[in-house]
């Protein structure tokens, strides 16, 4: 088998690759041969879509993917070809040349890198079957619209018990990616807070919908929870936000505390009415021996 490895997985997606229509960039990757052998290798730019997983890139065609974010046309690849002996690695430049007439906004495309022959590779980085590769994102800049928001969030009404789960859908409108890190912040009923819960930041591209989830590891309580997310995004520090609330109530403990309440209750007042009823005997038999008695009269 052969091991490739792209380095590094993504370039760019921290908006270093800003451009201006017209402007020209060179940047580079490397490849690496990981296995025993020696392997020729060619180097290709792909568009590319992110799976239903938010996470594997899959290539595609110019007719599978909105020409308005396709950055494959603008890329030069040099060289192209390679012959790597084992643990040898090869640098790829790759020379960026924006159009005069580009659209403000993100651009991306995908470097991948597949052997010339149909062996198998142990994948490492981005990519699919056969194929390692880089992500590469590429800002034009201009007038860049900037929006986005919650879509959903998904943060239950009413539990017994915990840990409690959530998620939400950060829908980006912008024309741009954005990297978002959602933070849940949990008040209880008097307003305290009481959980501050950090999400994993990821990356959402233009015009795509990306789901984010986490847990909030409370097992017991007792009364209402308001939840917040908010999740900053974009240039100007925009903050999206989503509230909801939750009812903690362990219904099961508490019927189980009320009916050894409810027991003992009846036990006790049981145990009462016995004494009582012991109580009340035992007078009437003094009574009963008292009249018993033969008084002055009858002597």
């Amino acid at each position: 088998n052969l091991s490739l490895t792209a380095t590094p997985v993504r370039l760019g997606d921290d908006f270093s690759i800003s451009l201006k229509p017209g402007e020209k960039k060179q940047v580079q990757i490397k490849v690496r041969n990981g296995s025993e052998e020696t392997v020729a290798l060619e180097s290709k730019a792909n568009d590319f879509l992110v799976a239903e997983d938010g996470f594997t890139p899959i290539l595609v065609d110019a007719k599978q993917v909105d020409s308005r974010w396709s950055l494959v046309s603008w890329l030069t690849l040099v060289p192209a070809e390679h012959k790597l002996a084992s643990e040898e690695a090869a640098v790829v430049n790759v020379l960026i040349e924006v159009p005069q007439d580009a659209l403000p906004g993100g651009h991306y495309a995908m470097i991948y890198h597949r052997p010339l022959n149909s062996a198998t590779i142990t994948e490492s980085g981005s990519g699919i079957s056969q194929r390692v590769g880089t992500l590469l994102y590429v800002m034009v800049e201009g007038d860049i619209n900037e929006e986005a928001y919650i879509s959903n969030f998904n943060w239950p009404k009413f539990l017994e018990n915990g840990p409690v789960d959530f998620s939400l859908k950060v829908d980006n409108q912008s024309d741009i990616h954005i990297n978002t890190k959602p933070v849940l912040k949990i008040y209880n009923l008097f307003g305290k807070e009481v959980a501050n819960i950090e999400v994993e930041a990821r990356n959402v591209f233009p015009k795509s919908e990306r789901e984010f989830a986490g847990s909030w590891n409370k097992v017991w309580g007792l009364g209402y929870y308001k939840a917040v997310v908010e999740a900053s995004y974009g240039s100007q520090g925009r903050v999206m936000t989503a509230t909801a609330g939750l009812y903690l109530i362990p219904v099961k403990i508490i019927l189980l505390v009320l009916i050894i309440a409810l027991i003992i209750t009846i036990l006790f007042i049981s145990l009462k009415k016995r004494k009582a009823s012991i109580l009340n005997d035992s007078i009437s038999q003094d009574l009963k021996s008292e009249d018993e008695k033969p008084n002055d009269s009858q002597k």
